[in-house]
C-alpha cells in the first residue's frame, strides 16, 4: 500500500492512503483495491473532530458472489463543555454498487449519540441513543454505575429496542410500519466487591 499523512494547523492531521489487494472467494478472484481520506483533530480545548472517507472495490459475498464498488464515511464530534460532562455524536454510512449495472444493492446508514456524565469520583452516568436505518431499528440504553474503591462497583442499566415493525394477524408476520414498537427491552443490576487478605 502507499500512505501519505502530513500535520497542518498543529492540531489537525490528515491522512491520504491508497491499498491494493485482492481476495479469492469461492473459487473466484475479486478486487478489493481501495482509497481512505481522512481529516480530524482538536478544532478547539472542548471539540474534536474526524471524518474518514473509504471508496474502492468490493464483494458482495453470497452463494453467486460479485465484484461491487464501496463507499464508507464515517465521521465523530466530541464535546466536551466541562471536565464531567461529553457529548459524543458519530454517523456511519455504508453503501454497495454492483460493477456490472452500477446498481445500488444496498446502504447502511447508522447515527449514535452517547452523553457521558462523571457527577463525582463515584458516581457515573450514560445515555446511549442510536438509529440503524437500514435495520430500521431505534437503540436506546441508560447506565448508572456507582464506585467506591477499584474493584468495588455496583451497576444498573436499562435499555430498549425499537423496531419499525407491525405484527399482521392475516399473515401470521410482521410487517414494516412507520411507527417504532418496543420489540426489546431488559433491565439489570450487577455488582461486584473488592475483599483484600
Amino acid at each position: 500500500y502507499v500512505a501519505l499523512r502530513q500535520l497542518f494547523f498543529g492540531s489537525i492531521s490528515a491522512n491520504l492512503m491508497y491499498v491494493y489487494s485482492t481476495e479469492i472467494f469461492l473459487g473466484q478472484k475479486f478486487k478489493t483495491d481501495g482509497v481512505q481520506i481522512g481529516v480530524g483533530g482538536l478544532l478547539s480545548k472542548q471539540l474534536r473532530a474526524s471524518v474518514t472517507y473509504n471508496t474502492g472495490n468490493a464483494i458482495y459475498y453470497s452463494a453467486a458472489p460479485y465484484q461491487g464498488l464501496r463507499n464508507r464515511v464515517s465521521a465523530s464530534v466530541i464535546y466536551q463543555p466541562t471536565e464531567n460532562i461529553e457529548l459524543n455524536s458519530s454517523l456511519i454510512y455504508s453503501d454497495f454498487h454492483r460493477s456490472s449495472d452500477g446498481e445500488k444493492i444496498y446502504d447502511y446508514p447508522i447515527i449514535r449519540e452517547k452523553l457521558t456524565y462523571q457527577m463525582n469520583r463515584y458516581l457515573f452516568l450514560r445515555g446511549i441513543v442510536e438509529y440503524n436505518k437500514y435495520r430500521r431499528r431505534l437503540l436506546t440504553d441508560f447506565l448508572a454505575s456507582f464506585t467506591y474503591i477499584p474493584g468495588t462497583v455496583a451497576h444498573i442499566g436499562y435499555g430498549s429496542l425499537y423496531e419499525r415493525i407491525q405484527w399482521d394477524a392475516p399473515s401470521n408476520s410482521y410487517r414494516n410500519n412507520d411507527q417504532f414498537f418496543e420489540s426489546q427491552r431488559g433491565l439489570f443490576f450487577k455488582m461486584s466487591y473488592l475483599w483484600r487478605l
